[in-house]
């Protein structure tokens, strides 16, 4: 289980003071006060481009988005954190005053300084996951889980997108539900999280993940846990849906680890039908070839929904335990030699010789770098704490990176 840590600081943006909010969190929704921010597309939503993406043409919602590629201005992008770090410009991190700067001038200004060897290679490995847009967890970890402090939290980084780069939509992952024990789940921030999450993004376009783990982790020897997980992602898709600029992907587990059948029937009773479909391998890292085959086989059972693999590790595909009955199919924690796969953004599959008229593309749900545990089994490196980006573990994925969807010979491989 992949957690971020996302704690931005309470801070006034470009001069705007975050409203302050009212309300305590509960099994209810809360209310709260007027956003410090919106957007300036207030027009209705339009299913065929959610994202009311400028001159959009075709069926897939996320050819020629412009998503948010974030800068190090104010606790910005993870990779773009540690580029500024190893070229002396960290304090940009903590700025909250002044002009933002964008990521591409950021990046220019970092590839015109002199490096050394050692830093110059760093910062190139860097720049290949710093230059795709990073997905926000907004979860009941953050800030304690209360609906006041989701709602400032996700208010927080859409300001700072918004005086970045006014024209991008946002890329944001929910992790509200808990998934400890096997039991229907107890929730009792749950609605109150999901409504303040909801009233934050507002009218703001934005890609939402919604769930990490959603049906990966539920416990399918107990009836009342699967049906009281459907019950819960059935309220948060019912919620988020009526978001007007929202294109919404709910997690559809892992092919080494769910069966098509499993997740289509809680996908179904959840809803899923209200937005675009699903995503898979978030927290895994199988090969994507795998993971479209099971998308189709879950596609087929739900209506044709539309799916996004993850593909931020996956490009040497997963590392496999010697005793899968006791240890899982894959190894999780910080698995070693795993690679950047496929570059994020729309793609059916075509390209890579795989072709699936339900594929809308590849995605990273978390930050390729994101730490599973501090330390793992059987090995004595330590790594950063849970959910936390590891600068190492980032440059080793982007040093071996290969844009291919499964082994070689069948799938060749691809400079990155």
């Amino acid at each position: 289980m992949h957690l971020r840590r996302w704690m931005f600081l309470m801070v006034a943006i470009g001069g705007l003071a975050l409203a302050a909010v009212t309300g305590t969190s509960g099994a209810s929704p809360t209310a709260h006060a007027a956003a410090a921010c919106s957007s300036s597309d207030t027009g209705p939503h339009n299913p065929g481009n959610p994202l009311d993406t400028p001159g959009f043409t075709g069926s897939n919602p996320l050819a020629g988005a412009h998503l948010f590629v974030e800068s190090p201005w104010l606790y910005g992008g993870d990779a773009a954190d540690a580029i500024a770090d190893e070229v002396g410009m960290g304090s940009m991190s903590t700025q909250t005053s002044g002009t933002p700067m964008p990521w591409s001038a950021f990046e220019a200004r970092v590839n015109s300084m002199h490096l050394s060897p050692a830093v110059s290679y760093r910062v190139h490995m860097l720049e290949k996951i710093g230059s795709y847009p990073q997905a926000h967890q907004f979860s009941l970890y953050t800030a304690g889980g209360s609906g006041s402090a989701i709602f400032t939290q996700v208010q927080n980084y859409l300001c700072r997108m918004h005086q970045t780069d006014p024209s991008a939509a946002a890329v944001l992952t929910t992790y509200f539900i808990g998934h400890s024990g096997c039991n229907a789940g107890d929730q009792p921030n749950f609605q109150a999280e999901v409504s303040a999450f909801k009233n934050a993004v507002g009218n703001f376009p934005a890609l939402i993940f919604v769930e990490e783990d959603a049906i990966d982790t539920i416990c399918w020897r107990s009836p009342a846990a699967v049906s009281g997980r459907a019950a819960l992602l059935k309220y948060e898709i019912d919620q988020l849906s009526q978001l007007p600029h929202a294109l919404l992907y709910v997690e559809g587990g892992t092919s080494d680890a769910n069966s098509p059948g499993e997740a289509a029937r809680v996908l179904n009773a959840a809803d899923a039908s209200k937005i675009r479909g699903f995503y898979t391998n978030d927290t895994h890292f199988n090969w994507a070839y795998k993971e479209i085959q099971y998308g189709n086989k879950v596609s087929a059972l739900t209506h044709g929904l539309h799916f996004l693999v993850d593909t931020r590790g996956d490009g040497n595909g997963p590392l496999l335990n010697p005793h899968p009955v006791t240890q899982g199919i894959e190894q999780l924690c910080n698995p070693p030699g795993r690679a950047l796969g496929p570059k994020p953004g729309a793609s059916n599959g075509k390209a890579y010789g795989m072709y699936s008229p339900h594929l809308d593309g590849f995605a990273w749900v978390t930050s390729p770098g994101e730490s599973a545990a501090p330390t793992c089994p059987g090995r004595s490196q330590h790594y950063a704490a849970s959910g936390i980006f590891d600068e190492n573990i980032a440059i080793g994925y982007a040093s071996r990176a290969n844009d291919r969807i499964g082994p070689s010979p069948r799938f060749k491989s691809r400079h990155w």
